[in-house]
């Protein structure tokens, strides 16, 4: 049995059909039908359905022949299947505007003879109808039994993809909302670009989760019918994967946030609750923290988006997990690497970074709103303090350097000892001696030489360097660098004096900016 679907074709095939004559409209004989109707009344457009098919005797039609004509256009306009006429009673002939008609819009028109009677037609040809869709409804709950089975004794994604495939004879694909695919069938299969495929949504809780994708273009019904029972399976796996997803991502966020917050880990407890994550204990941890001058208060902004894509890439490419974190208004990023990979890397004299802080230096620039923080890299129970580290580093450098975006701990760590451990009354009073008078002299003449000394010296000496971060020309620190000499007295050429003097103006900048 065809389960496409019952068409005027076969209905014409039926015995009860044998004195029926076809008059017009040969190509639309492969329309389906759906149901059969008695047309006596002349409000036609009213009640027409896609699948019609009309026996009429055309009497109502006896006075005005042109609502023959409108009756054909009206089941063009709606699908439907067909109109079987019982001339000769009411009107002496078909219409020949009526045939035209039929064989432009390709709706076809059936003479029956006189005598035949309508419950004669309509009961074989509902039967037919109703054996389909019975074989139908029982093949539907066959699919959906097996299906579902897959999915209740975790089969997984790809099983089930495999056996949709199998069931309507075509590739397929599941993507998800990014676009990408999470199984095809056959596996690794291709796929082109989605407008040169059917598709269907795959929702859960009126989310749209991802796509159903088939390659094949024509359907029929049992193909549909499978492809709803197939939208339902894929929603229940991925609705099933989403709460794994979305458990396993509180789980993983409870566990960094303590980390975080508790200042003392125990090692080993650490350790073992990182592997039931899929944390690896080798794994070398660099912690970073993301500012903004708005505070981020969840994922939903586009630049923490933006950084989540960037991590989730990279991660793969380095086979880890890392974990990305929004605490305090403030991005924090576990960012992972293996032990094993570094020395690879250094053994190959590989020049791909090695440490997470060189990748997100290139990657900087496309967030220009930020400013990043790196602590020293460490193990996952010493995250706690690769964290204040990173808090420490941008706000340090932050305030030393606005014009760049990251910055490590290990740039900043020996000034915070300085401010952490110095009486500040006795340095204050070191730093007044040092550098005041060039303090003094950029408040009364509006010039900026204390900064372009910390610059200066930061940078090793370097004027393009100091150039590039003061945005001046290179000849102006020169220039620049001539003054400080002669305000200051100092002899710069002097590495005790260059140390002192770098100290003295990151200590009165941090303390002035």
């Amino acid at each position: 049995m065809d389960l496409k679907g019952f068409t005027v074709r076969e209905m014409l095939k039926l015995p009860v059909m044998e004195q029926a004559t076809l008059i017009s409209g040969e190509a639309g004989l492969d329309r389906i039908v759906q149901y059969v109707d008695i047309w006596e009344v002349p409000d036609i457009g009213n009640w027409l359905r896609e699948g019609e098919m009309v026996l009429t005797t055309g009497y109502s039609t006896r006075n005005n022949p042109s609502l023959l004509t409108e009756m054909i256009e009206q089941l063009a306009k709606v699908n439907g299947a067909g109109v079987a006429i019982k001339p000769e009673r009411f009107i002496p002939h078909i219409p020949q505007e009526m045939i035209d008609k039929s064989n432009q819009h390709q709706v076809p028109i059936i003479q029956l003879p006189i005598g035949m009677a309508y419950i004669d037609i309509t009961y074989n040809v509902m039967e037919q109808i109703l054996n389909r869709q019975s074989v139908l409804l029982k093949r539907s709950e066959e699919v959906n039994k097996a299906l579902t089975g897959l999915v209740l004794n975790n089969k997984g994604i790809q099983v089930v993809a495999d056996n949709v495939s199998e069931l309507i004879s075509s590739p397929i694909w599941i993507i998800d909302k990014a676009g990408e695919v999470l199984a095809s069938s056959p596996e690794g299969y291709p796929l082109g670009s989605l407008k040169d495929y059917r598709q269907w949504e795959v929702n859960v809780d009126n989310k749209i989760l991802g796509k159903f994708v088939v390659e094949k273009r024509e359907f029929d019904a049992l193909d549909l019918m499978l492809i709803e029972q197939a939208r339902l399976v894929f929603s229940l796996e991925l609705m099933r994967d989403k709460i794994a997803a979305d458990t396993e991502t509180r789980l993983r966020g409870t566990f960094f946030e303590e980390l975080i917050l508790n200042p003392v880990a125990d090692e080993r407890i650490t350790a073992s609750r990182g592997r039931q994550l899929g944390l690896a204990p080798d794994w070398s941890w660099e912690v970073a923290v993301i500012e903004a001058d708005e505070p981020f208060y969840n994922d939903e902004s586009p630049i923490v988006a933006d950084i989540q894509a960037f991590i989730r890439k990279a991660s793969s490419d380095r086979k880890v997990r890392s974990q990305l974190q929004i605490h305090g208004g403030r991005i924090v990023l576990f960012l992972p690497s293996s032990r094993s990979a570094h020395m690879k890397n250094h053994a190959r004299d590989n020049h791909a970074p090695i440490f997470w802080s060189e990748e997100l230096q290139e990657q900087a620039s496309a967030w220009e709103s930020v400013r990043i923080g790196i602590g020293r890299p460490c193990s996952l129970y010493e995250a706690h303090r690769s964290y204040n580290e990173a808090r420490t580093a941008v706000s340090i450098g932050f305030r030393l350097n606005r014009g760049r975006q990251l910055f490590k701990y290990t740039e900043v760590e020996m000034i915070q000892l300085l401010l952490e451990t110095t009486d500040l009354v006795r340095l204050g009073k070191f730093v007044e001696e040092k550098i005041g008078k060039l303090a003094e002299h950029d408040k009364e003449n509006g010039t900026n030489y204390l900064s372009t000394l910390y610059h200066y010296l930061a940078t090793g000496g370097s004027l393009n360097e100091t150039s590039k971060r003061m945005y001046i020309h290179r000849n102006s620190v020169n220039y620049r660098i001539d003054r400080i000499k002669t305000i200051t007295g100092f002899d710069l050429g002097s590495a005790q004096i260059r140390y002192e003097l770098y100290l003295c103006s990151a200590y009165y900048l941090l303390n002035h900016s």
